[in-house]
């Protein structure tokens, strides 16, 4: 412990002080009253409580000032502070198929709008990043409590063309805290099959150590597609590696059975739909999947998810405990004072 104002510990010299004033006033009162009566008479006259009896309240009254004489050297402690240790990532799918309007306005506005209200409802002190995927998976955002930057990201998002399930899942593993150094060569090897682009690893200490299994945070993903995978690395595989990372993954299926035929680049194409690849997806990642992204789904996917709650060692000024505790302490003198004594020093 460390204090701000260490020169006001020297109140603490006011304790033994007021304690030898306390001997120095209770031996004038007895030898006052000694003047009035003999030793004998004066001691069958007069019902002296038990010595402790007498002792506690002076003796809760110098722990109060103590305390107080404590808080006056403003003290800091490193506390143990309960914190919020969930991490989410919302992986969207920004395919050009994303652009089908089954799903008013379009798959991908859905997307966006449901992203937003799970960033609402979600407690602020959850981090939550963003991935977009199509070809790749791309960091937008990594986890954050910002909310605005998040809501930035995600106005952001644009088409582009193929989908890559699989590099988004890996992409939002990557960015989870701990994942890239606990899963080491085996997240980097799926993320070298089919990539367009080489993978960047994040800055690590060389000096680090690799977190167990159990020290991982548990975190999730919460992908937004219509489902049709065509590139890059194995989805399912992908999926495995979340699991064994810790990492639960929710999909939510933008789309109707069937599809959607629309005009795209002046062409009338089928966009399809395939809920099916997400149901497995959230399977083998122990998550779960929804078939739309409506507020009532968004509140039991977070209820799912829950808070994973650590703690960590936080400076902190302690003296509104220690007055805190003074106050309950004179405050307990001070009954037992008035209903032994019936008075109150």
């Amino acid at each position: 412990m460390e204090f701000t104002w260490p020169v006001m510990l020297w109140a603490l010299a006011l304790v033994p002080l007021l304690y030898l004033g306390h001997l120095a006033l209770v031996r004038r009162q007895r030898r006052a009253a000694e003047v009035f009566a003999e030793r004998r008479l004066f001691e069958q006259l007069v019902v002296r409580p038990p010595s402790w009896q007498r002792s506690l309240p002076l003796s809760l009254y110098l722990i109060a000032i103590l305390l107080l004489s404590l808080a006056m050297a403003r003290p800091v402690a490193a506390i143990p502070m309960p914190v919020n240790r969930s991490a989410v990532i919302i992986a969207i799918d920004t395919s050009k198929s994303m652009m089908g309007t089954d799903v008013p306005p379009s798959r991908l506005e859905a997307a966006k709008r449901a992203a937003r209200e799970f960033a609402r409802i979600v407690p602020r002190s959850t981090k939550i990043g963003l991935v977009s995927f199509s070809e790749y998976g791309q960091v937008l955002l990594a986890p954050t409590t910002e909310r605005q930057q998040l809501s930035e990201a995600i106005d952001r998002l644009q088409f582009q063309s193929a989908t890559s399930v699989g590099g988004g899942i890996l992409e939002s593993i990557r960015v989870l805290p701990g994942r890239a150094r606990f899963l080491g060569e085996r997240l980097e090897r799926l993320m070298r099959q089919g990539a367009a682009r080489p993978s960047t690893p994040p800055p690590q200490s060389p000096t680090e150590p690799i977190p167990t299994f159990e020290e991982l945070a548990p975190s999730a993903i919460l992908i937004f597609s219509d489902g049709v995978n065509n590139f890059g690395p194995d989805p399912y595989e992908s999926a495995q590696l979340a699991r064994d990372g810790r990492v639960k993954i929710y999909t939510i299926g933008l789309g109707t059975p069937g599809g959607v035929v629309m005009q795209i680049d002046n062409q009338m194409v089928l966009v399809p739909f395939d809920s099916s690849g997400l149901e497995r997806i959230a399977q083998i990642a122990d998550g779960r999947y929804f078939g739309s992204a409506g507020d009532e789904e968004l509140q039991r996917i977070y209820r799912q998810l829950g808070r994973i709650i650590g703690w960590e060692r936080t400076r902190l000024e302690v003296s509104f405990l220690l007055v805190g505790v003074a106050g309950l302490v004179i405050t307990t003198g001070g009954v037992l004072s008035l209903a032994w004594f019936r008075r109150v020093p």
